[in-house]
Protein backbone atom coordinates (compact mmCIF):
# COMPACT_ATOMS: atom_id res chain seq x y z
CA UNK A 1 0.00 0.00 0.00
CA UNK A 2 2.88 2.50 0.73
CA UNK A 3 4.44 1.91 -2.83
CA UNK A 4 1.06 2.36 -4.49
CA UNK A 5 0.59 5.77 -2.29
CA UNK A 6 3.69 7.10 -3.36
CA UNK A 7 3.00 5.91 -6.76
CA UNK A 8 0.02 8.14 -7.15
CA UNK A 9 2.04 10.97 -5.38
CA UNK A 10 4.86 10.81 -8.13
CA UNK A 11 1.69 10.59 -10.83
CA UNK A 12 -0.21 13.88 -9.52
CA UNK A 13 2.89 15.79 -9.05
CA UNK A 14 3.92 14.98 -12.91
CA UNK A 15 0.38 15.57 -13.80
CA UNK A 16 0.87 19.63 -12.80
CA UNK A 17 3.13 19.87 -16.29
CA UNK A 18 -0.22 19.47 -18.10
CA UNK A 19 -1.19 22.74 -16.49
CA UNK A 20 2.07 24.68 -15.84
CA UNK A 21 2.17 26.62 -19.28
CA UNK A 22 5.53 27.51 -20.29
CA UNK A 23 6.80 30.56 -18.88
CA UNK A 24 8.59 32.20 -22.11
CA UNK A 25 5.21 32.38 -24.44
CA UNK A 26 2.94 34.20 -21.19
CA UNK A 27 5.89 36.22 -21.23
CA UNK A 28 5.51 37.01 -24.90
CA UNK A 29 1.82 37.19 -24.43
CA UNK A 30 1.19 34.47 -26.38
CA UNK A 31 -2.53 33.66 -25.97
CA UNK A 32 -4.16 30.14 -24.68
CA UNK A 33 -0.07 29.27 -24.64
CA UNK A 34 0.94 25.26 -24.04
CA UNK A 35 1.87 23.96 -20.93
CA UNK A 36 4.94 21.85 -20.20
CA UNK A 37 3.46 18.83 -20.72
CA UNK A 38 2.64 19.71 -24.41
CA UNK A 39 6.10 20.24 -25.57
CA UNK A 40 7.54 17.44 -23.62
CA UNK A 41 5.23 15.29 -25.95
CA UNK A 42 5.74 16.73 -29.35
CA UNK A 43 8.95 16.89 -28.68
CA UNK A 44 9.41 12.84 -27.20
CA UNK A 45 7.45 11.70 -30.53
CA UNK A 46 9.89 13.94 -32.73
CA UNK A 47 13.06 12.26 -31.08
CA UNK A 48 11.77 8.98 -31.32
CA UNK A 49 10.78 9.27 -35.01
CA UNK A 50 13.99 11.48 -36.15
CA UNK A 51 16.27 9.30 -34.48
CA UNK A 52 15.33 6.35 -36.41
CA UNK A 53 17.01 7.65 -39.73
CA UNK A 54 19.99 7.66 -37.43
CA UNK A 55 21.86 4.99 -37.15
CA UNK A 56 24.09 7.06 -34.66
CA UNK A 57 21.05 6.98 -32.50
CA UNK A 58 19.35 5.44 -29.35
CA UNK A 59 15.66 6.51 -30.56
CA UNK A 60 14.25 4.94 -27.44
CA UNK A 61 17.53 6.59 -25.49
CA UNK A 62 16.54 9.88 -26.94
CA UNK A 63 12.43 9.38 -26.73
CA UNK A 64 13.30 8.90 -23.08
CA UNK A 65 15.20 11.95 -22.78
CA UNK A 66 12.98 14.11 -24.54
CA UNK A 67 10.45 13.49 -21.93
CA UNK A 68 12.02 13.71 -19.11
CA UNK A 69 14.33 16.72 -20.14
CA UNK A 70 11.79 19.26 -18.15
CA UNK A 71 10.46 16.72 -15.62
CA UNK A 72 11.81 18.71 -12.77
CA UNK A 73 9.58 21.63 -13.88
CA UNK A 74 6.49 20.04 -12.29
CA UNK A 75 8.06 21.35 -8.85
CA UNK A 76 10.65 23.91 -9.30
CA UNK A 77 8.71 25.14 -11.92
CA UNK A 78 9.56 27.25 -15.31
CA UNK A 79 12.30 29.72 -15.87
CA UNK A 80 14.12 31.20 -18.71
CA UNK A 81 16.73 32.92 -19.31
CA UNK A 82 15.01 36.71 -19.51
CA UNK A 83 13.82 36.59 -16.10
CA UNK A 84 16.38 38.76 -14.40
CA UNK A 85 16.27 41.07 -17.65
CA UNK A 86 12.50 41.16 -17.16
CA UNK A 87 12.61 41.53 -13.31
CA UNK A 88 14.89 44.55 -13.61
CA UNK A 89 12.39 45.97 -16.11
CA UNK A 90 14.11 45.78 -19.06
CA UNK A 91 11.44 46.36 -22.26
CA UNK A 92 10.22 43.11 -23.43
CA UNK A 93 9.71 44.35 -27.46
CA UNK A 94 13.68 45.05 -27.21
CA UNK A 95 14.96 41.73 -24.98
CA UNK A 96 12.90 39.35 -27.34
CA UNK A 97 14.43 40.62 -30.43
CA UNK A 98 17.71 40.06 -29.01
CA UNK A 99 19.93 36.04 -28.89
CA UNK A 100 19.27 34.52 -25.37
CA UNK A 101 22.19 35.06 -22.91
CA UNK A 102 22.57 32.39 -20.36
CA UNK A 103 24.19 33.85 -16.77
CA UNK A 104 26.52 31.02 -15.39
CA UNK A 105 25.07 31.81 -12.19
CA UNK A 106 21.40 32.10 -12.82
CA UNK A 107 21.76 28.62 -14.68
CA UNK A 108 23.88 26.96 -11.93
CA UNK A 109 20.99 28.00 -9.38
CA UNK A 110 18.14 26.70 -11.65
CA UNK A 111 20.00 23.51 -12.90
CA UNK A 112 20.61 22.82 -8.72
CA UNK A 113 16.68 23.48 -7.72
CA UNK A 114 15.84 21.52 -10.65
CA UNK A 115 18.40 18.72 -9.60
CA UNK A 116 16.06 18.28 -5.92
CA UNK A 117 12.93 18.65 -7.40
CA UNK A 118 14.04 15.63 -9.65
CA UNK A 119 15.28 13.58 -7.05
CA UNK A 120 12.07 14.74 -4.95
CA UNK A 121 10.23 12.93 -7.44
CA UNK A 122 12.82 9.92 -8.03
CA UNK A 123 11.86 9.35 -4.13
CA UNK A 124 8.58 8.83 -4.93
CA UNK A 125 9.53 5.33 -7.39
CA UNK A 126 10.65 2.44 -6.74
CA UNK A 127 14.84 2.75 -6.54
CA UNK A 128 15.91 1.10 -9.91
CA UNK A 129 13.17 2.91 -11.60
CA UNK A 130 14.11 6.40 -9.55
CA UNK A 131 17.58 5.89 -10.53
CA UNK A 132 17.09 5.43 -13.93
CA UNK A 133 15.00 9.25 -14.31
CA UNK A 134 17.78 10.55 -12.43
CA UNK A 135 20.53 9.14 -14.83
CA UNK A 136 18.14 10.15 -17.80
CA UNK A 137 17.78 13.72 -16.65
CA UNK A 138 21.50 13.95 -15.56
CA UNK A 139 22.44 12.29 -19.11
CA UNK A 140 20.18 15.20 -20.81
CA UNK A 141 22.01 18.12 -18.75
CA UNK A 142 25.78 16.51 -19.26
CA UNK A 143 25.06 16.98 -23.09
CA UNK A 144 27.83 14.14 -23.36
CA UNK A 145 26.63 11.82 -25.40
CA UNK A 146 24.90 11.36 -28.68
CA UNK A 147 21.56 11.67 -28.20
CA UNK A 148 21.80 13.99 -25.30
CA UNK A 149 23.61 16.32 -27.55
CA UNK A 150 20.41 15.01 -30.50
CA UNK A 151 17.50 15.99 -27.61
CA UNK A 152 19.00 19.28 -26.71
CA UNK A 153 19.22 20.94 -30.64
CA UNK A 154 15.88 19.20 -30.79
CA UNK A 155 14.42 20.47 -28.00
CA UNK A 156 15.62 24.28 -29.76
CA UNK A 157 13.77 23.07 -33.23
CA UNK A 158 10.18 22.19 -31.56
CA UNK A 159 10.55 25.59 -29.79
CA UNK A 160 10.90 27.93 -33.27
CA UNK A 161 8.16 25.21 -34.77
CA UNK A 162 5.84 26.32 -31.86
CA UNK A 163 7.00 29.84 -32.22
CA UNK A 164 6.00 30.05 -35.52
CA UNK A 165 2.90 28.33 -35.54
CA UNK A 166 1.97 30.96 -32.47
CA UNK A 167 2.94 33.99 -35.05
CA UNK A 168 0.29 32.42 -37.63
CA UNK A 169 -2.58 33.48 -35.23
CA UNK A 170 -0.53 36.50 -33.86
CA UNK A 171 1.37 38.07 -36.18
CA UNK A 172 2.64 40.82 -34.01
CA UNK A 173 4.29 38.29 -31.16
CA UNK A 174 8.16 38.96 -31.11
CA UNK A 175 9.82 35.05 -32.03
CA UNK A 176 13.54 36.54 -32.47
CA UNK A 177 15.02 35.51 -29.62
CA UNK A 178 13.80 31.67 -29.73
CA UNK A 179 14.75 31.72 -33.93
CA UNK A 180 18.29 33.42 -32.90
CA UNK A 181 19.18 31.26 -30.38
CA UNK A 182 18.24 28.45 -32.52
CA UNK A 183 20.51 29.05 -35.17
CA UNK A 184 23.08 29.64 -33.05
CA UNK A 185 22.68 25.99 -31.45
CA UNK A 186 20.80 23.85 -33.86
CA UNK A 187 24.20 22.21 -35.89
CA UNK A 188 23.05 19.16 -36.54
CA UNK A 189 22.91 18.90 -40.54
CA UNK A 190 19.33 16.55 -40.33
CA UNK A 191 18.14 19.26 -37.78
CA UNK A 192 19.38 22.02 -39.41
CA UNK A 193 17.94 21.30 -42.33
CA UNK A 194 14.16 21.02 -40.64
CA UNK A 195 15.10 24.12 -39.22
CA UNK A 196 15.90 26.34 -42.42
CA UNK A 197 13.07 24.31 -44.31
CA UNK A 198 10.58 25.64 -41.43
CA UNK A 199 12.00 29.05 -41.30
CA UNK A 200 11.92 29.51 -45.29
CA UNK A 201 7.80 28.11 -45.76
CA UNK A 202 7.28 30.65 -42.69
CA UNK A 203 8.89 33.52 -44.71
CA UNK A 204 11.72 34.34 -41.95
CA UNK A 205 14.99 35.76 -43.45
CA UNK A 206 17.49 33.46 -44.46
CA UNK A 207 19.71 31.44 -41.56
CA UNK A 208 22.74 33.65 -42.89
CA UNK A 209 21.04 36.67 -42.31
CA UNK A 210 20.44 35.90 -38.81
Amino acid sequence: MAEASELLRFVRAIGRLKTLRRQGWIDRGVREPESVADHSFRLALMAWVLAQRRPDLDATRAMLLALVHDAAEAIAGDRTPFDAALQAGAEPAVLFRQRPVYDPEAEARKTAAERAALRELAALLPEPVGERLIEAWEEYEAAQRPEARFVRQLDKLETVLQALEYRERQPDLIIDSFILGALDEVTDRSLRELLEQALAEAGWPSAGAG
